[in-house]
């Protein structure tokens, strides 16, 4: 059984830019967005969390995600606080905001996601009132 912080902490050094999404989550992931985030709503399976990827990656100069601290529920859930760091594309405003994430795995890779973030402060930053 692979440590689920250990995943976790995999996940968000590639999406901070380092390594391949398969390599931590399951093919059949469901990466479930916040309303009012970027794209917001189910990606269900890998190939569609790629994709959420690559569409929200032409909206910021630069996105990072900071995990500050993680908290197990068990074996195989998991809660994390931290915040995310972005400059974007279109404002180039910078934007720092709160998040917590809550994750499931399978004992091998990652399942499911879940965040909570300020999306206000991001639509502010994206000079949007709701990201499409």
């Amino acid at each position: 059984m692979k440590d689920i912080k250990e995943l976790a902490s995999g996940f968000y050094e590639i999406v901070n830019g380092e390594g391949e999404l398969g390599d931590v989550l399951s093919d059949d992931f469901q990466f479930d967005i916040m309303p009012g985030f970027p794209f917001g709503g189910l990606q269900d399976g890998l190939d569609a969390s790629k994709g959420f990827f690559e569409k929200l990656g032409p909206l910021f100069d630069s996105f990072e995600v900071h995990a500050e601290s993680f908290i197990p529920i068990n074996d195989t859930t998991l809660v994390v606080k931290g915040f995310y760091r972005a400059r974007t594309a279109k404002t180039g405003k910078d934007v720092d905001f709160e998040t917590v994430h809550f994750w499931t795995s399978n004992g091998e890779k990652l399942t499911h996601y879940k965040h909570y973030c300020d999306t206000a402060l991001l639509c502010d930053a994206l000079g949007t009132d709701r990201p499409t």
